[in-house]
Order: structure tokens, then sequence, then C-alpha cells
């Protein structure tokens, strides 16, 4: 059996994403009717998103959709850097 060490990931705040560098949602840490309301517009863990513009608000892309954040919300949401080789997309429902 091949067990796959396990790395490190680099979590950065999305607000601080560079744009246009796909990432994955890993962590959000606010109160549940943000994350509710996060999971009805599509941002949720496991989900891949990118910065199309930056600053308050910030232009997101969530699959084929833009969306508005603000930058107070954005700073809780916590995000993985795909490499340009890689994307480690999951594919999951949101949670």
């Amino acid at each position: 059996m091949n067990v796959l060490p396990e790395v490190e990931v680099k979590l950065t705040r999305l607000d601080l994403l560079p744009r246009r560098v796909c990432a994955i949602v890993r962590r959000i840490d606010t109160e549940s009717e943000d994350i509710d309301r996060l999971k009805t517009l599509g941002v949720c863990t496991g989900r891949q998103v990118e910065i199309i513009k930056e600053g308050d608000p910030l232009i997101l892309r969530v699959f084929a959709s833009r969306l508005g954040m603000s930058a107070s919300l954005a700073q809780r949401v916590w995000v993985a850097a795909c490499s340009p080789d890689h994307c480690g997309m999951k594919d999951q429902p949101c949670r």
C-alpha cells in the first residue's frame, strides 16, 4: 500500500489572493449566517475560486459566475493557491 506524505499547504486570506490566481477554499472563519450566505453563492470548503477584481468589494469567480464580496467578509475566507501545473479542486457539495 502506497501512502502519500502529507504536504503542508500554505493558506492565505481570500482578500490577499492576487488577481487571476486559482485557489481552493480551505476554511471559513465566520458566523453561521455569513457561512449560509456564502454557501448560497457557491463559496464553500473545497470550491475553486479566482479573484477577478481586487478592492472593496472584490469581484470573485465561482464556477462560471462572478460575484461581489466585501473585503471584510473575504478576510475570513482562507484559500490555498493552486500551482500552475496542478489545481487541487475537489468536486464536493457545499457543507
